[in-house]
């Protein structure tokens, strides 16, 4: 996990560092390796418990190249699979809904039970070492934490908590209590990491942003930590939300304490997660790398689920200036993007200011290894 809300290190002892180099984001043998390196083998966020609610739901989802099935079997028990029959690979599911009480495909009606087991293959005749047991669906790991659903391509994955590091801050947000309000799609022209990188940093923010700095004053300086410290950000005085007056029609998350009221805090959860937490509400962001220069996304309002069934609810203005800042930062990240063909741009440098962009890509690094050689 990145928290984008520690306080500065002392500026003046930062040596200027160079930033990953322009291939990085988007030559596709890099892509490649991150796919093997990154997106199989950690935990990738694929969605909210609360989007498969009872036994038989299903949602499909990418991760990169691979195609994942999460379903809920008559147990209530999360599973994830390869959405692939195992009679010709065929997909099983497109999108979401309810499967009923057993998975079919489409194309010969093999038949599996909702925990995996082949179950039914008509007109198949019984054939030497045609063991139905072993043809169940080929099961991914999945994890939950606090409402969202992780899964793991790898062998052996390792635990998830590794990658959410120290969340405790966090807690009385109490995200998994929290139900979605309302959803946002987008289509951005641009390398992932770019997506992470302009999260990380608050430069670019009096220039594309300027209905948020009117609400988080500090990110006016182009910083993204308070000058004394505290964790998180502090909203405009008498501010209370995420919208372009500061205030909005919902009440306060109930137990935030009289200090977390005034603030904003943000995390990352490598490689895919990002999480933006105010007083009123959390905003998920949902990275998922289509191919080295486009990403999908998608972000979700969380709020209390008292709230949502009110009916005076209306978190419009809300929606509004999350969709607003969003577009904004999706715009100037393509712009980004297609800089990094020029033959006028082999690699940036990080200011000072730039030093959870630094972190986020040494992380990064650590993570892909050693790439390919720089072709001569």
């Amino acid at each position: 996990m990145n928290s984008r809300t520690s306080a500065d290190s002392d500026r003046g002892t930062l040596e200027m560092r160079s930033t990953l180099p322009a291939r990085d984001y988007y030559a596709a043998e890099v892509f490649d390796l991150e796919k093997e390196r990154i997106f199989y083998r950690n935990w990738f966020c694929v969605g909210r418990e609360e989007q498969v609610p009872a036994p038989g739901d299903f949602m499909v989802r990418d991760v990169v190249d691979e195609n994942v099935l999460v379903v809920r079997d008559d147990a209530e028990t999360l599973r994830a699979f390869y959405n692939v029959c195992r009679h010709r690979g065929t997909r099983l599911c497109e999108g979401e809904g309810s499967a009923g009480k057993a998975l079919s495909c489409p194309y010969h009606a093999w038949t599996y039970s909702l925990d995996g087991r082949l179950i039914a293959t008509p007109n198949v005749p019984e054939m030497v070492g045609f063991d139905r047991t072993r043809l169940g669906l080929n099961a991914v790991a999945l994890q939950t934490w606090e409402g969202f659903i992780f899964v793991n391509l790898a062998p052996e994955p390792g635990p998830l908590d590794r990658q959410l590091g120290d969340w405790a801050g966090y807690a009385r947000y109490h995200l998994g209590r929290l139900r979605t309000a309302h959803r946002f799609a987008y289509d951005v022209a641009a390398n992932w990491k770019i997506l992470h990188e302009n999260y990380n940093e608050c430069l670019h923010c009096p220039r594309v942003h300027p209905e948020l700095v009117k609400v988080i004053p500090v990110y006016r300086r182009g910083t993204m930590a308070e000058p004394d410290g505290i964790w998180g950000n502090r909203l405009v005085e008498g501010a209370t939300s995420f919208t372009r007056t500061g205030r909005s029609r919902l009440p306060a998350l109930p137990d935030l304490t009289e200090e977390e009221r005034g603030r904003y805090n943000g995390m990352t959860i490598f490689p895919n997660l990002i999480l933006d937490c105010f007083p009123d509400n959390v905003l998920y962001t949902i990275l998922w790398p289509g191919a080295p220069e486009r990403t999908n996304v998608t972000c979700g309002l969380l709020v209390e689920s008292s709230t949502l069934g009110q009916p005076d609810f209306d978190p419009g203005d809300i929606v509004e200036f999350h969709d607003l800042v969003n577009r904004q930062d999706w715009g100037i990240c393509e712009r980004a993007q297609k800089g990094q063909r020029s033959r006028g741009y082999r690699q940036g440098v990080y200011p000072p200011q730039d030093e959870y962009v630094h972190e986020f890509d040494q992380h990064y690094l650590r993570e892909r290894g050693r790439g390919p050689e720089t072709p001569g």
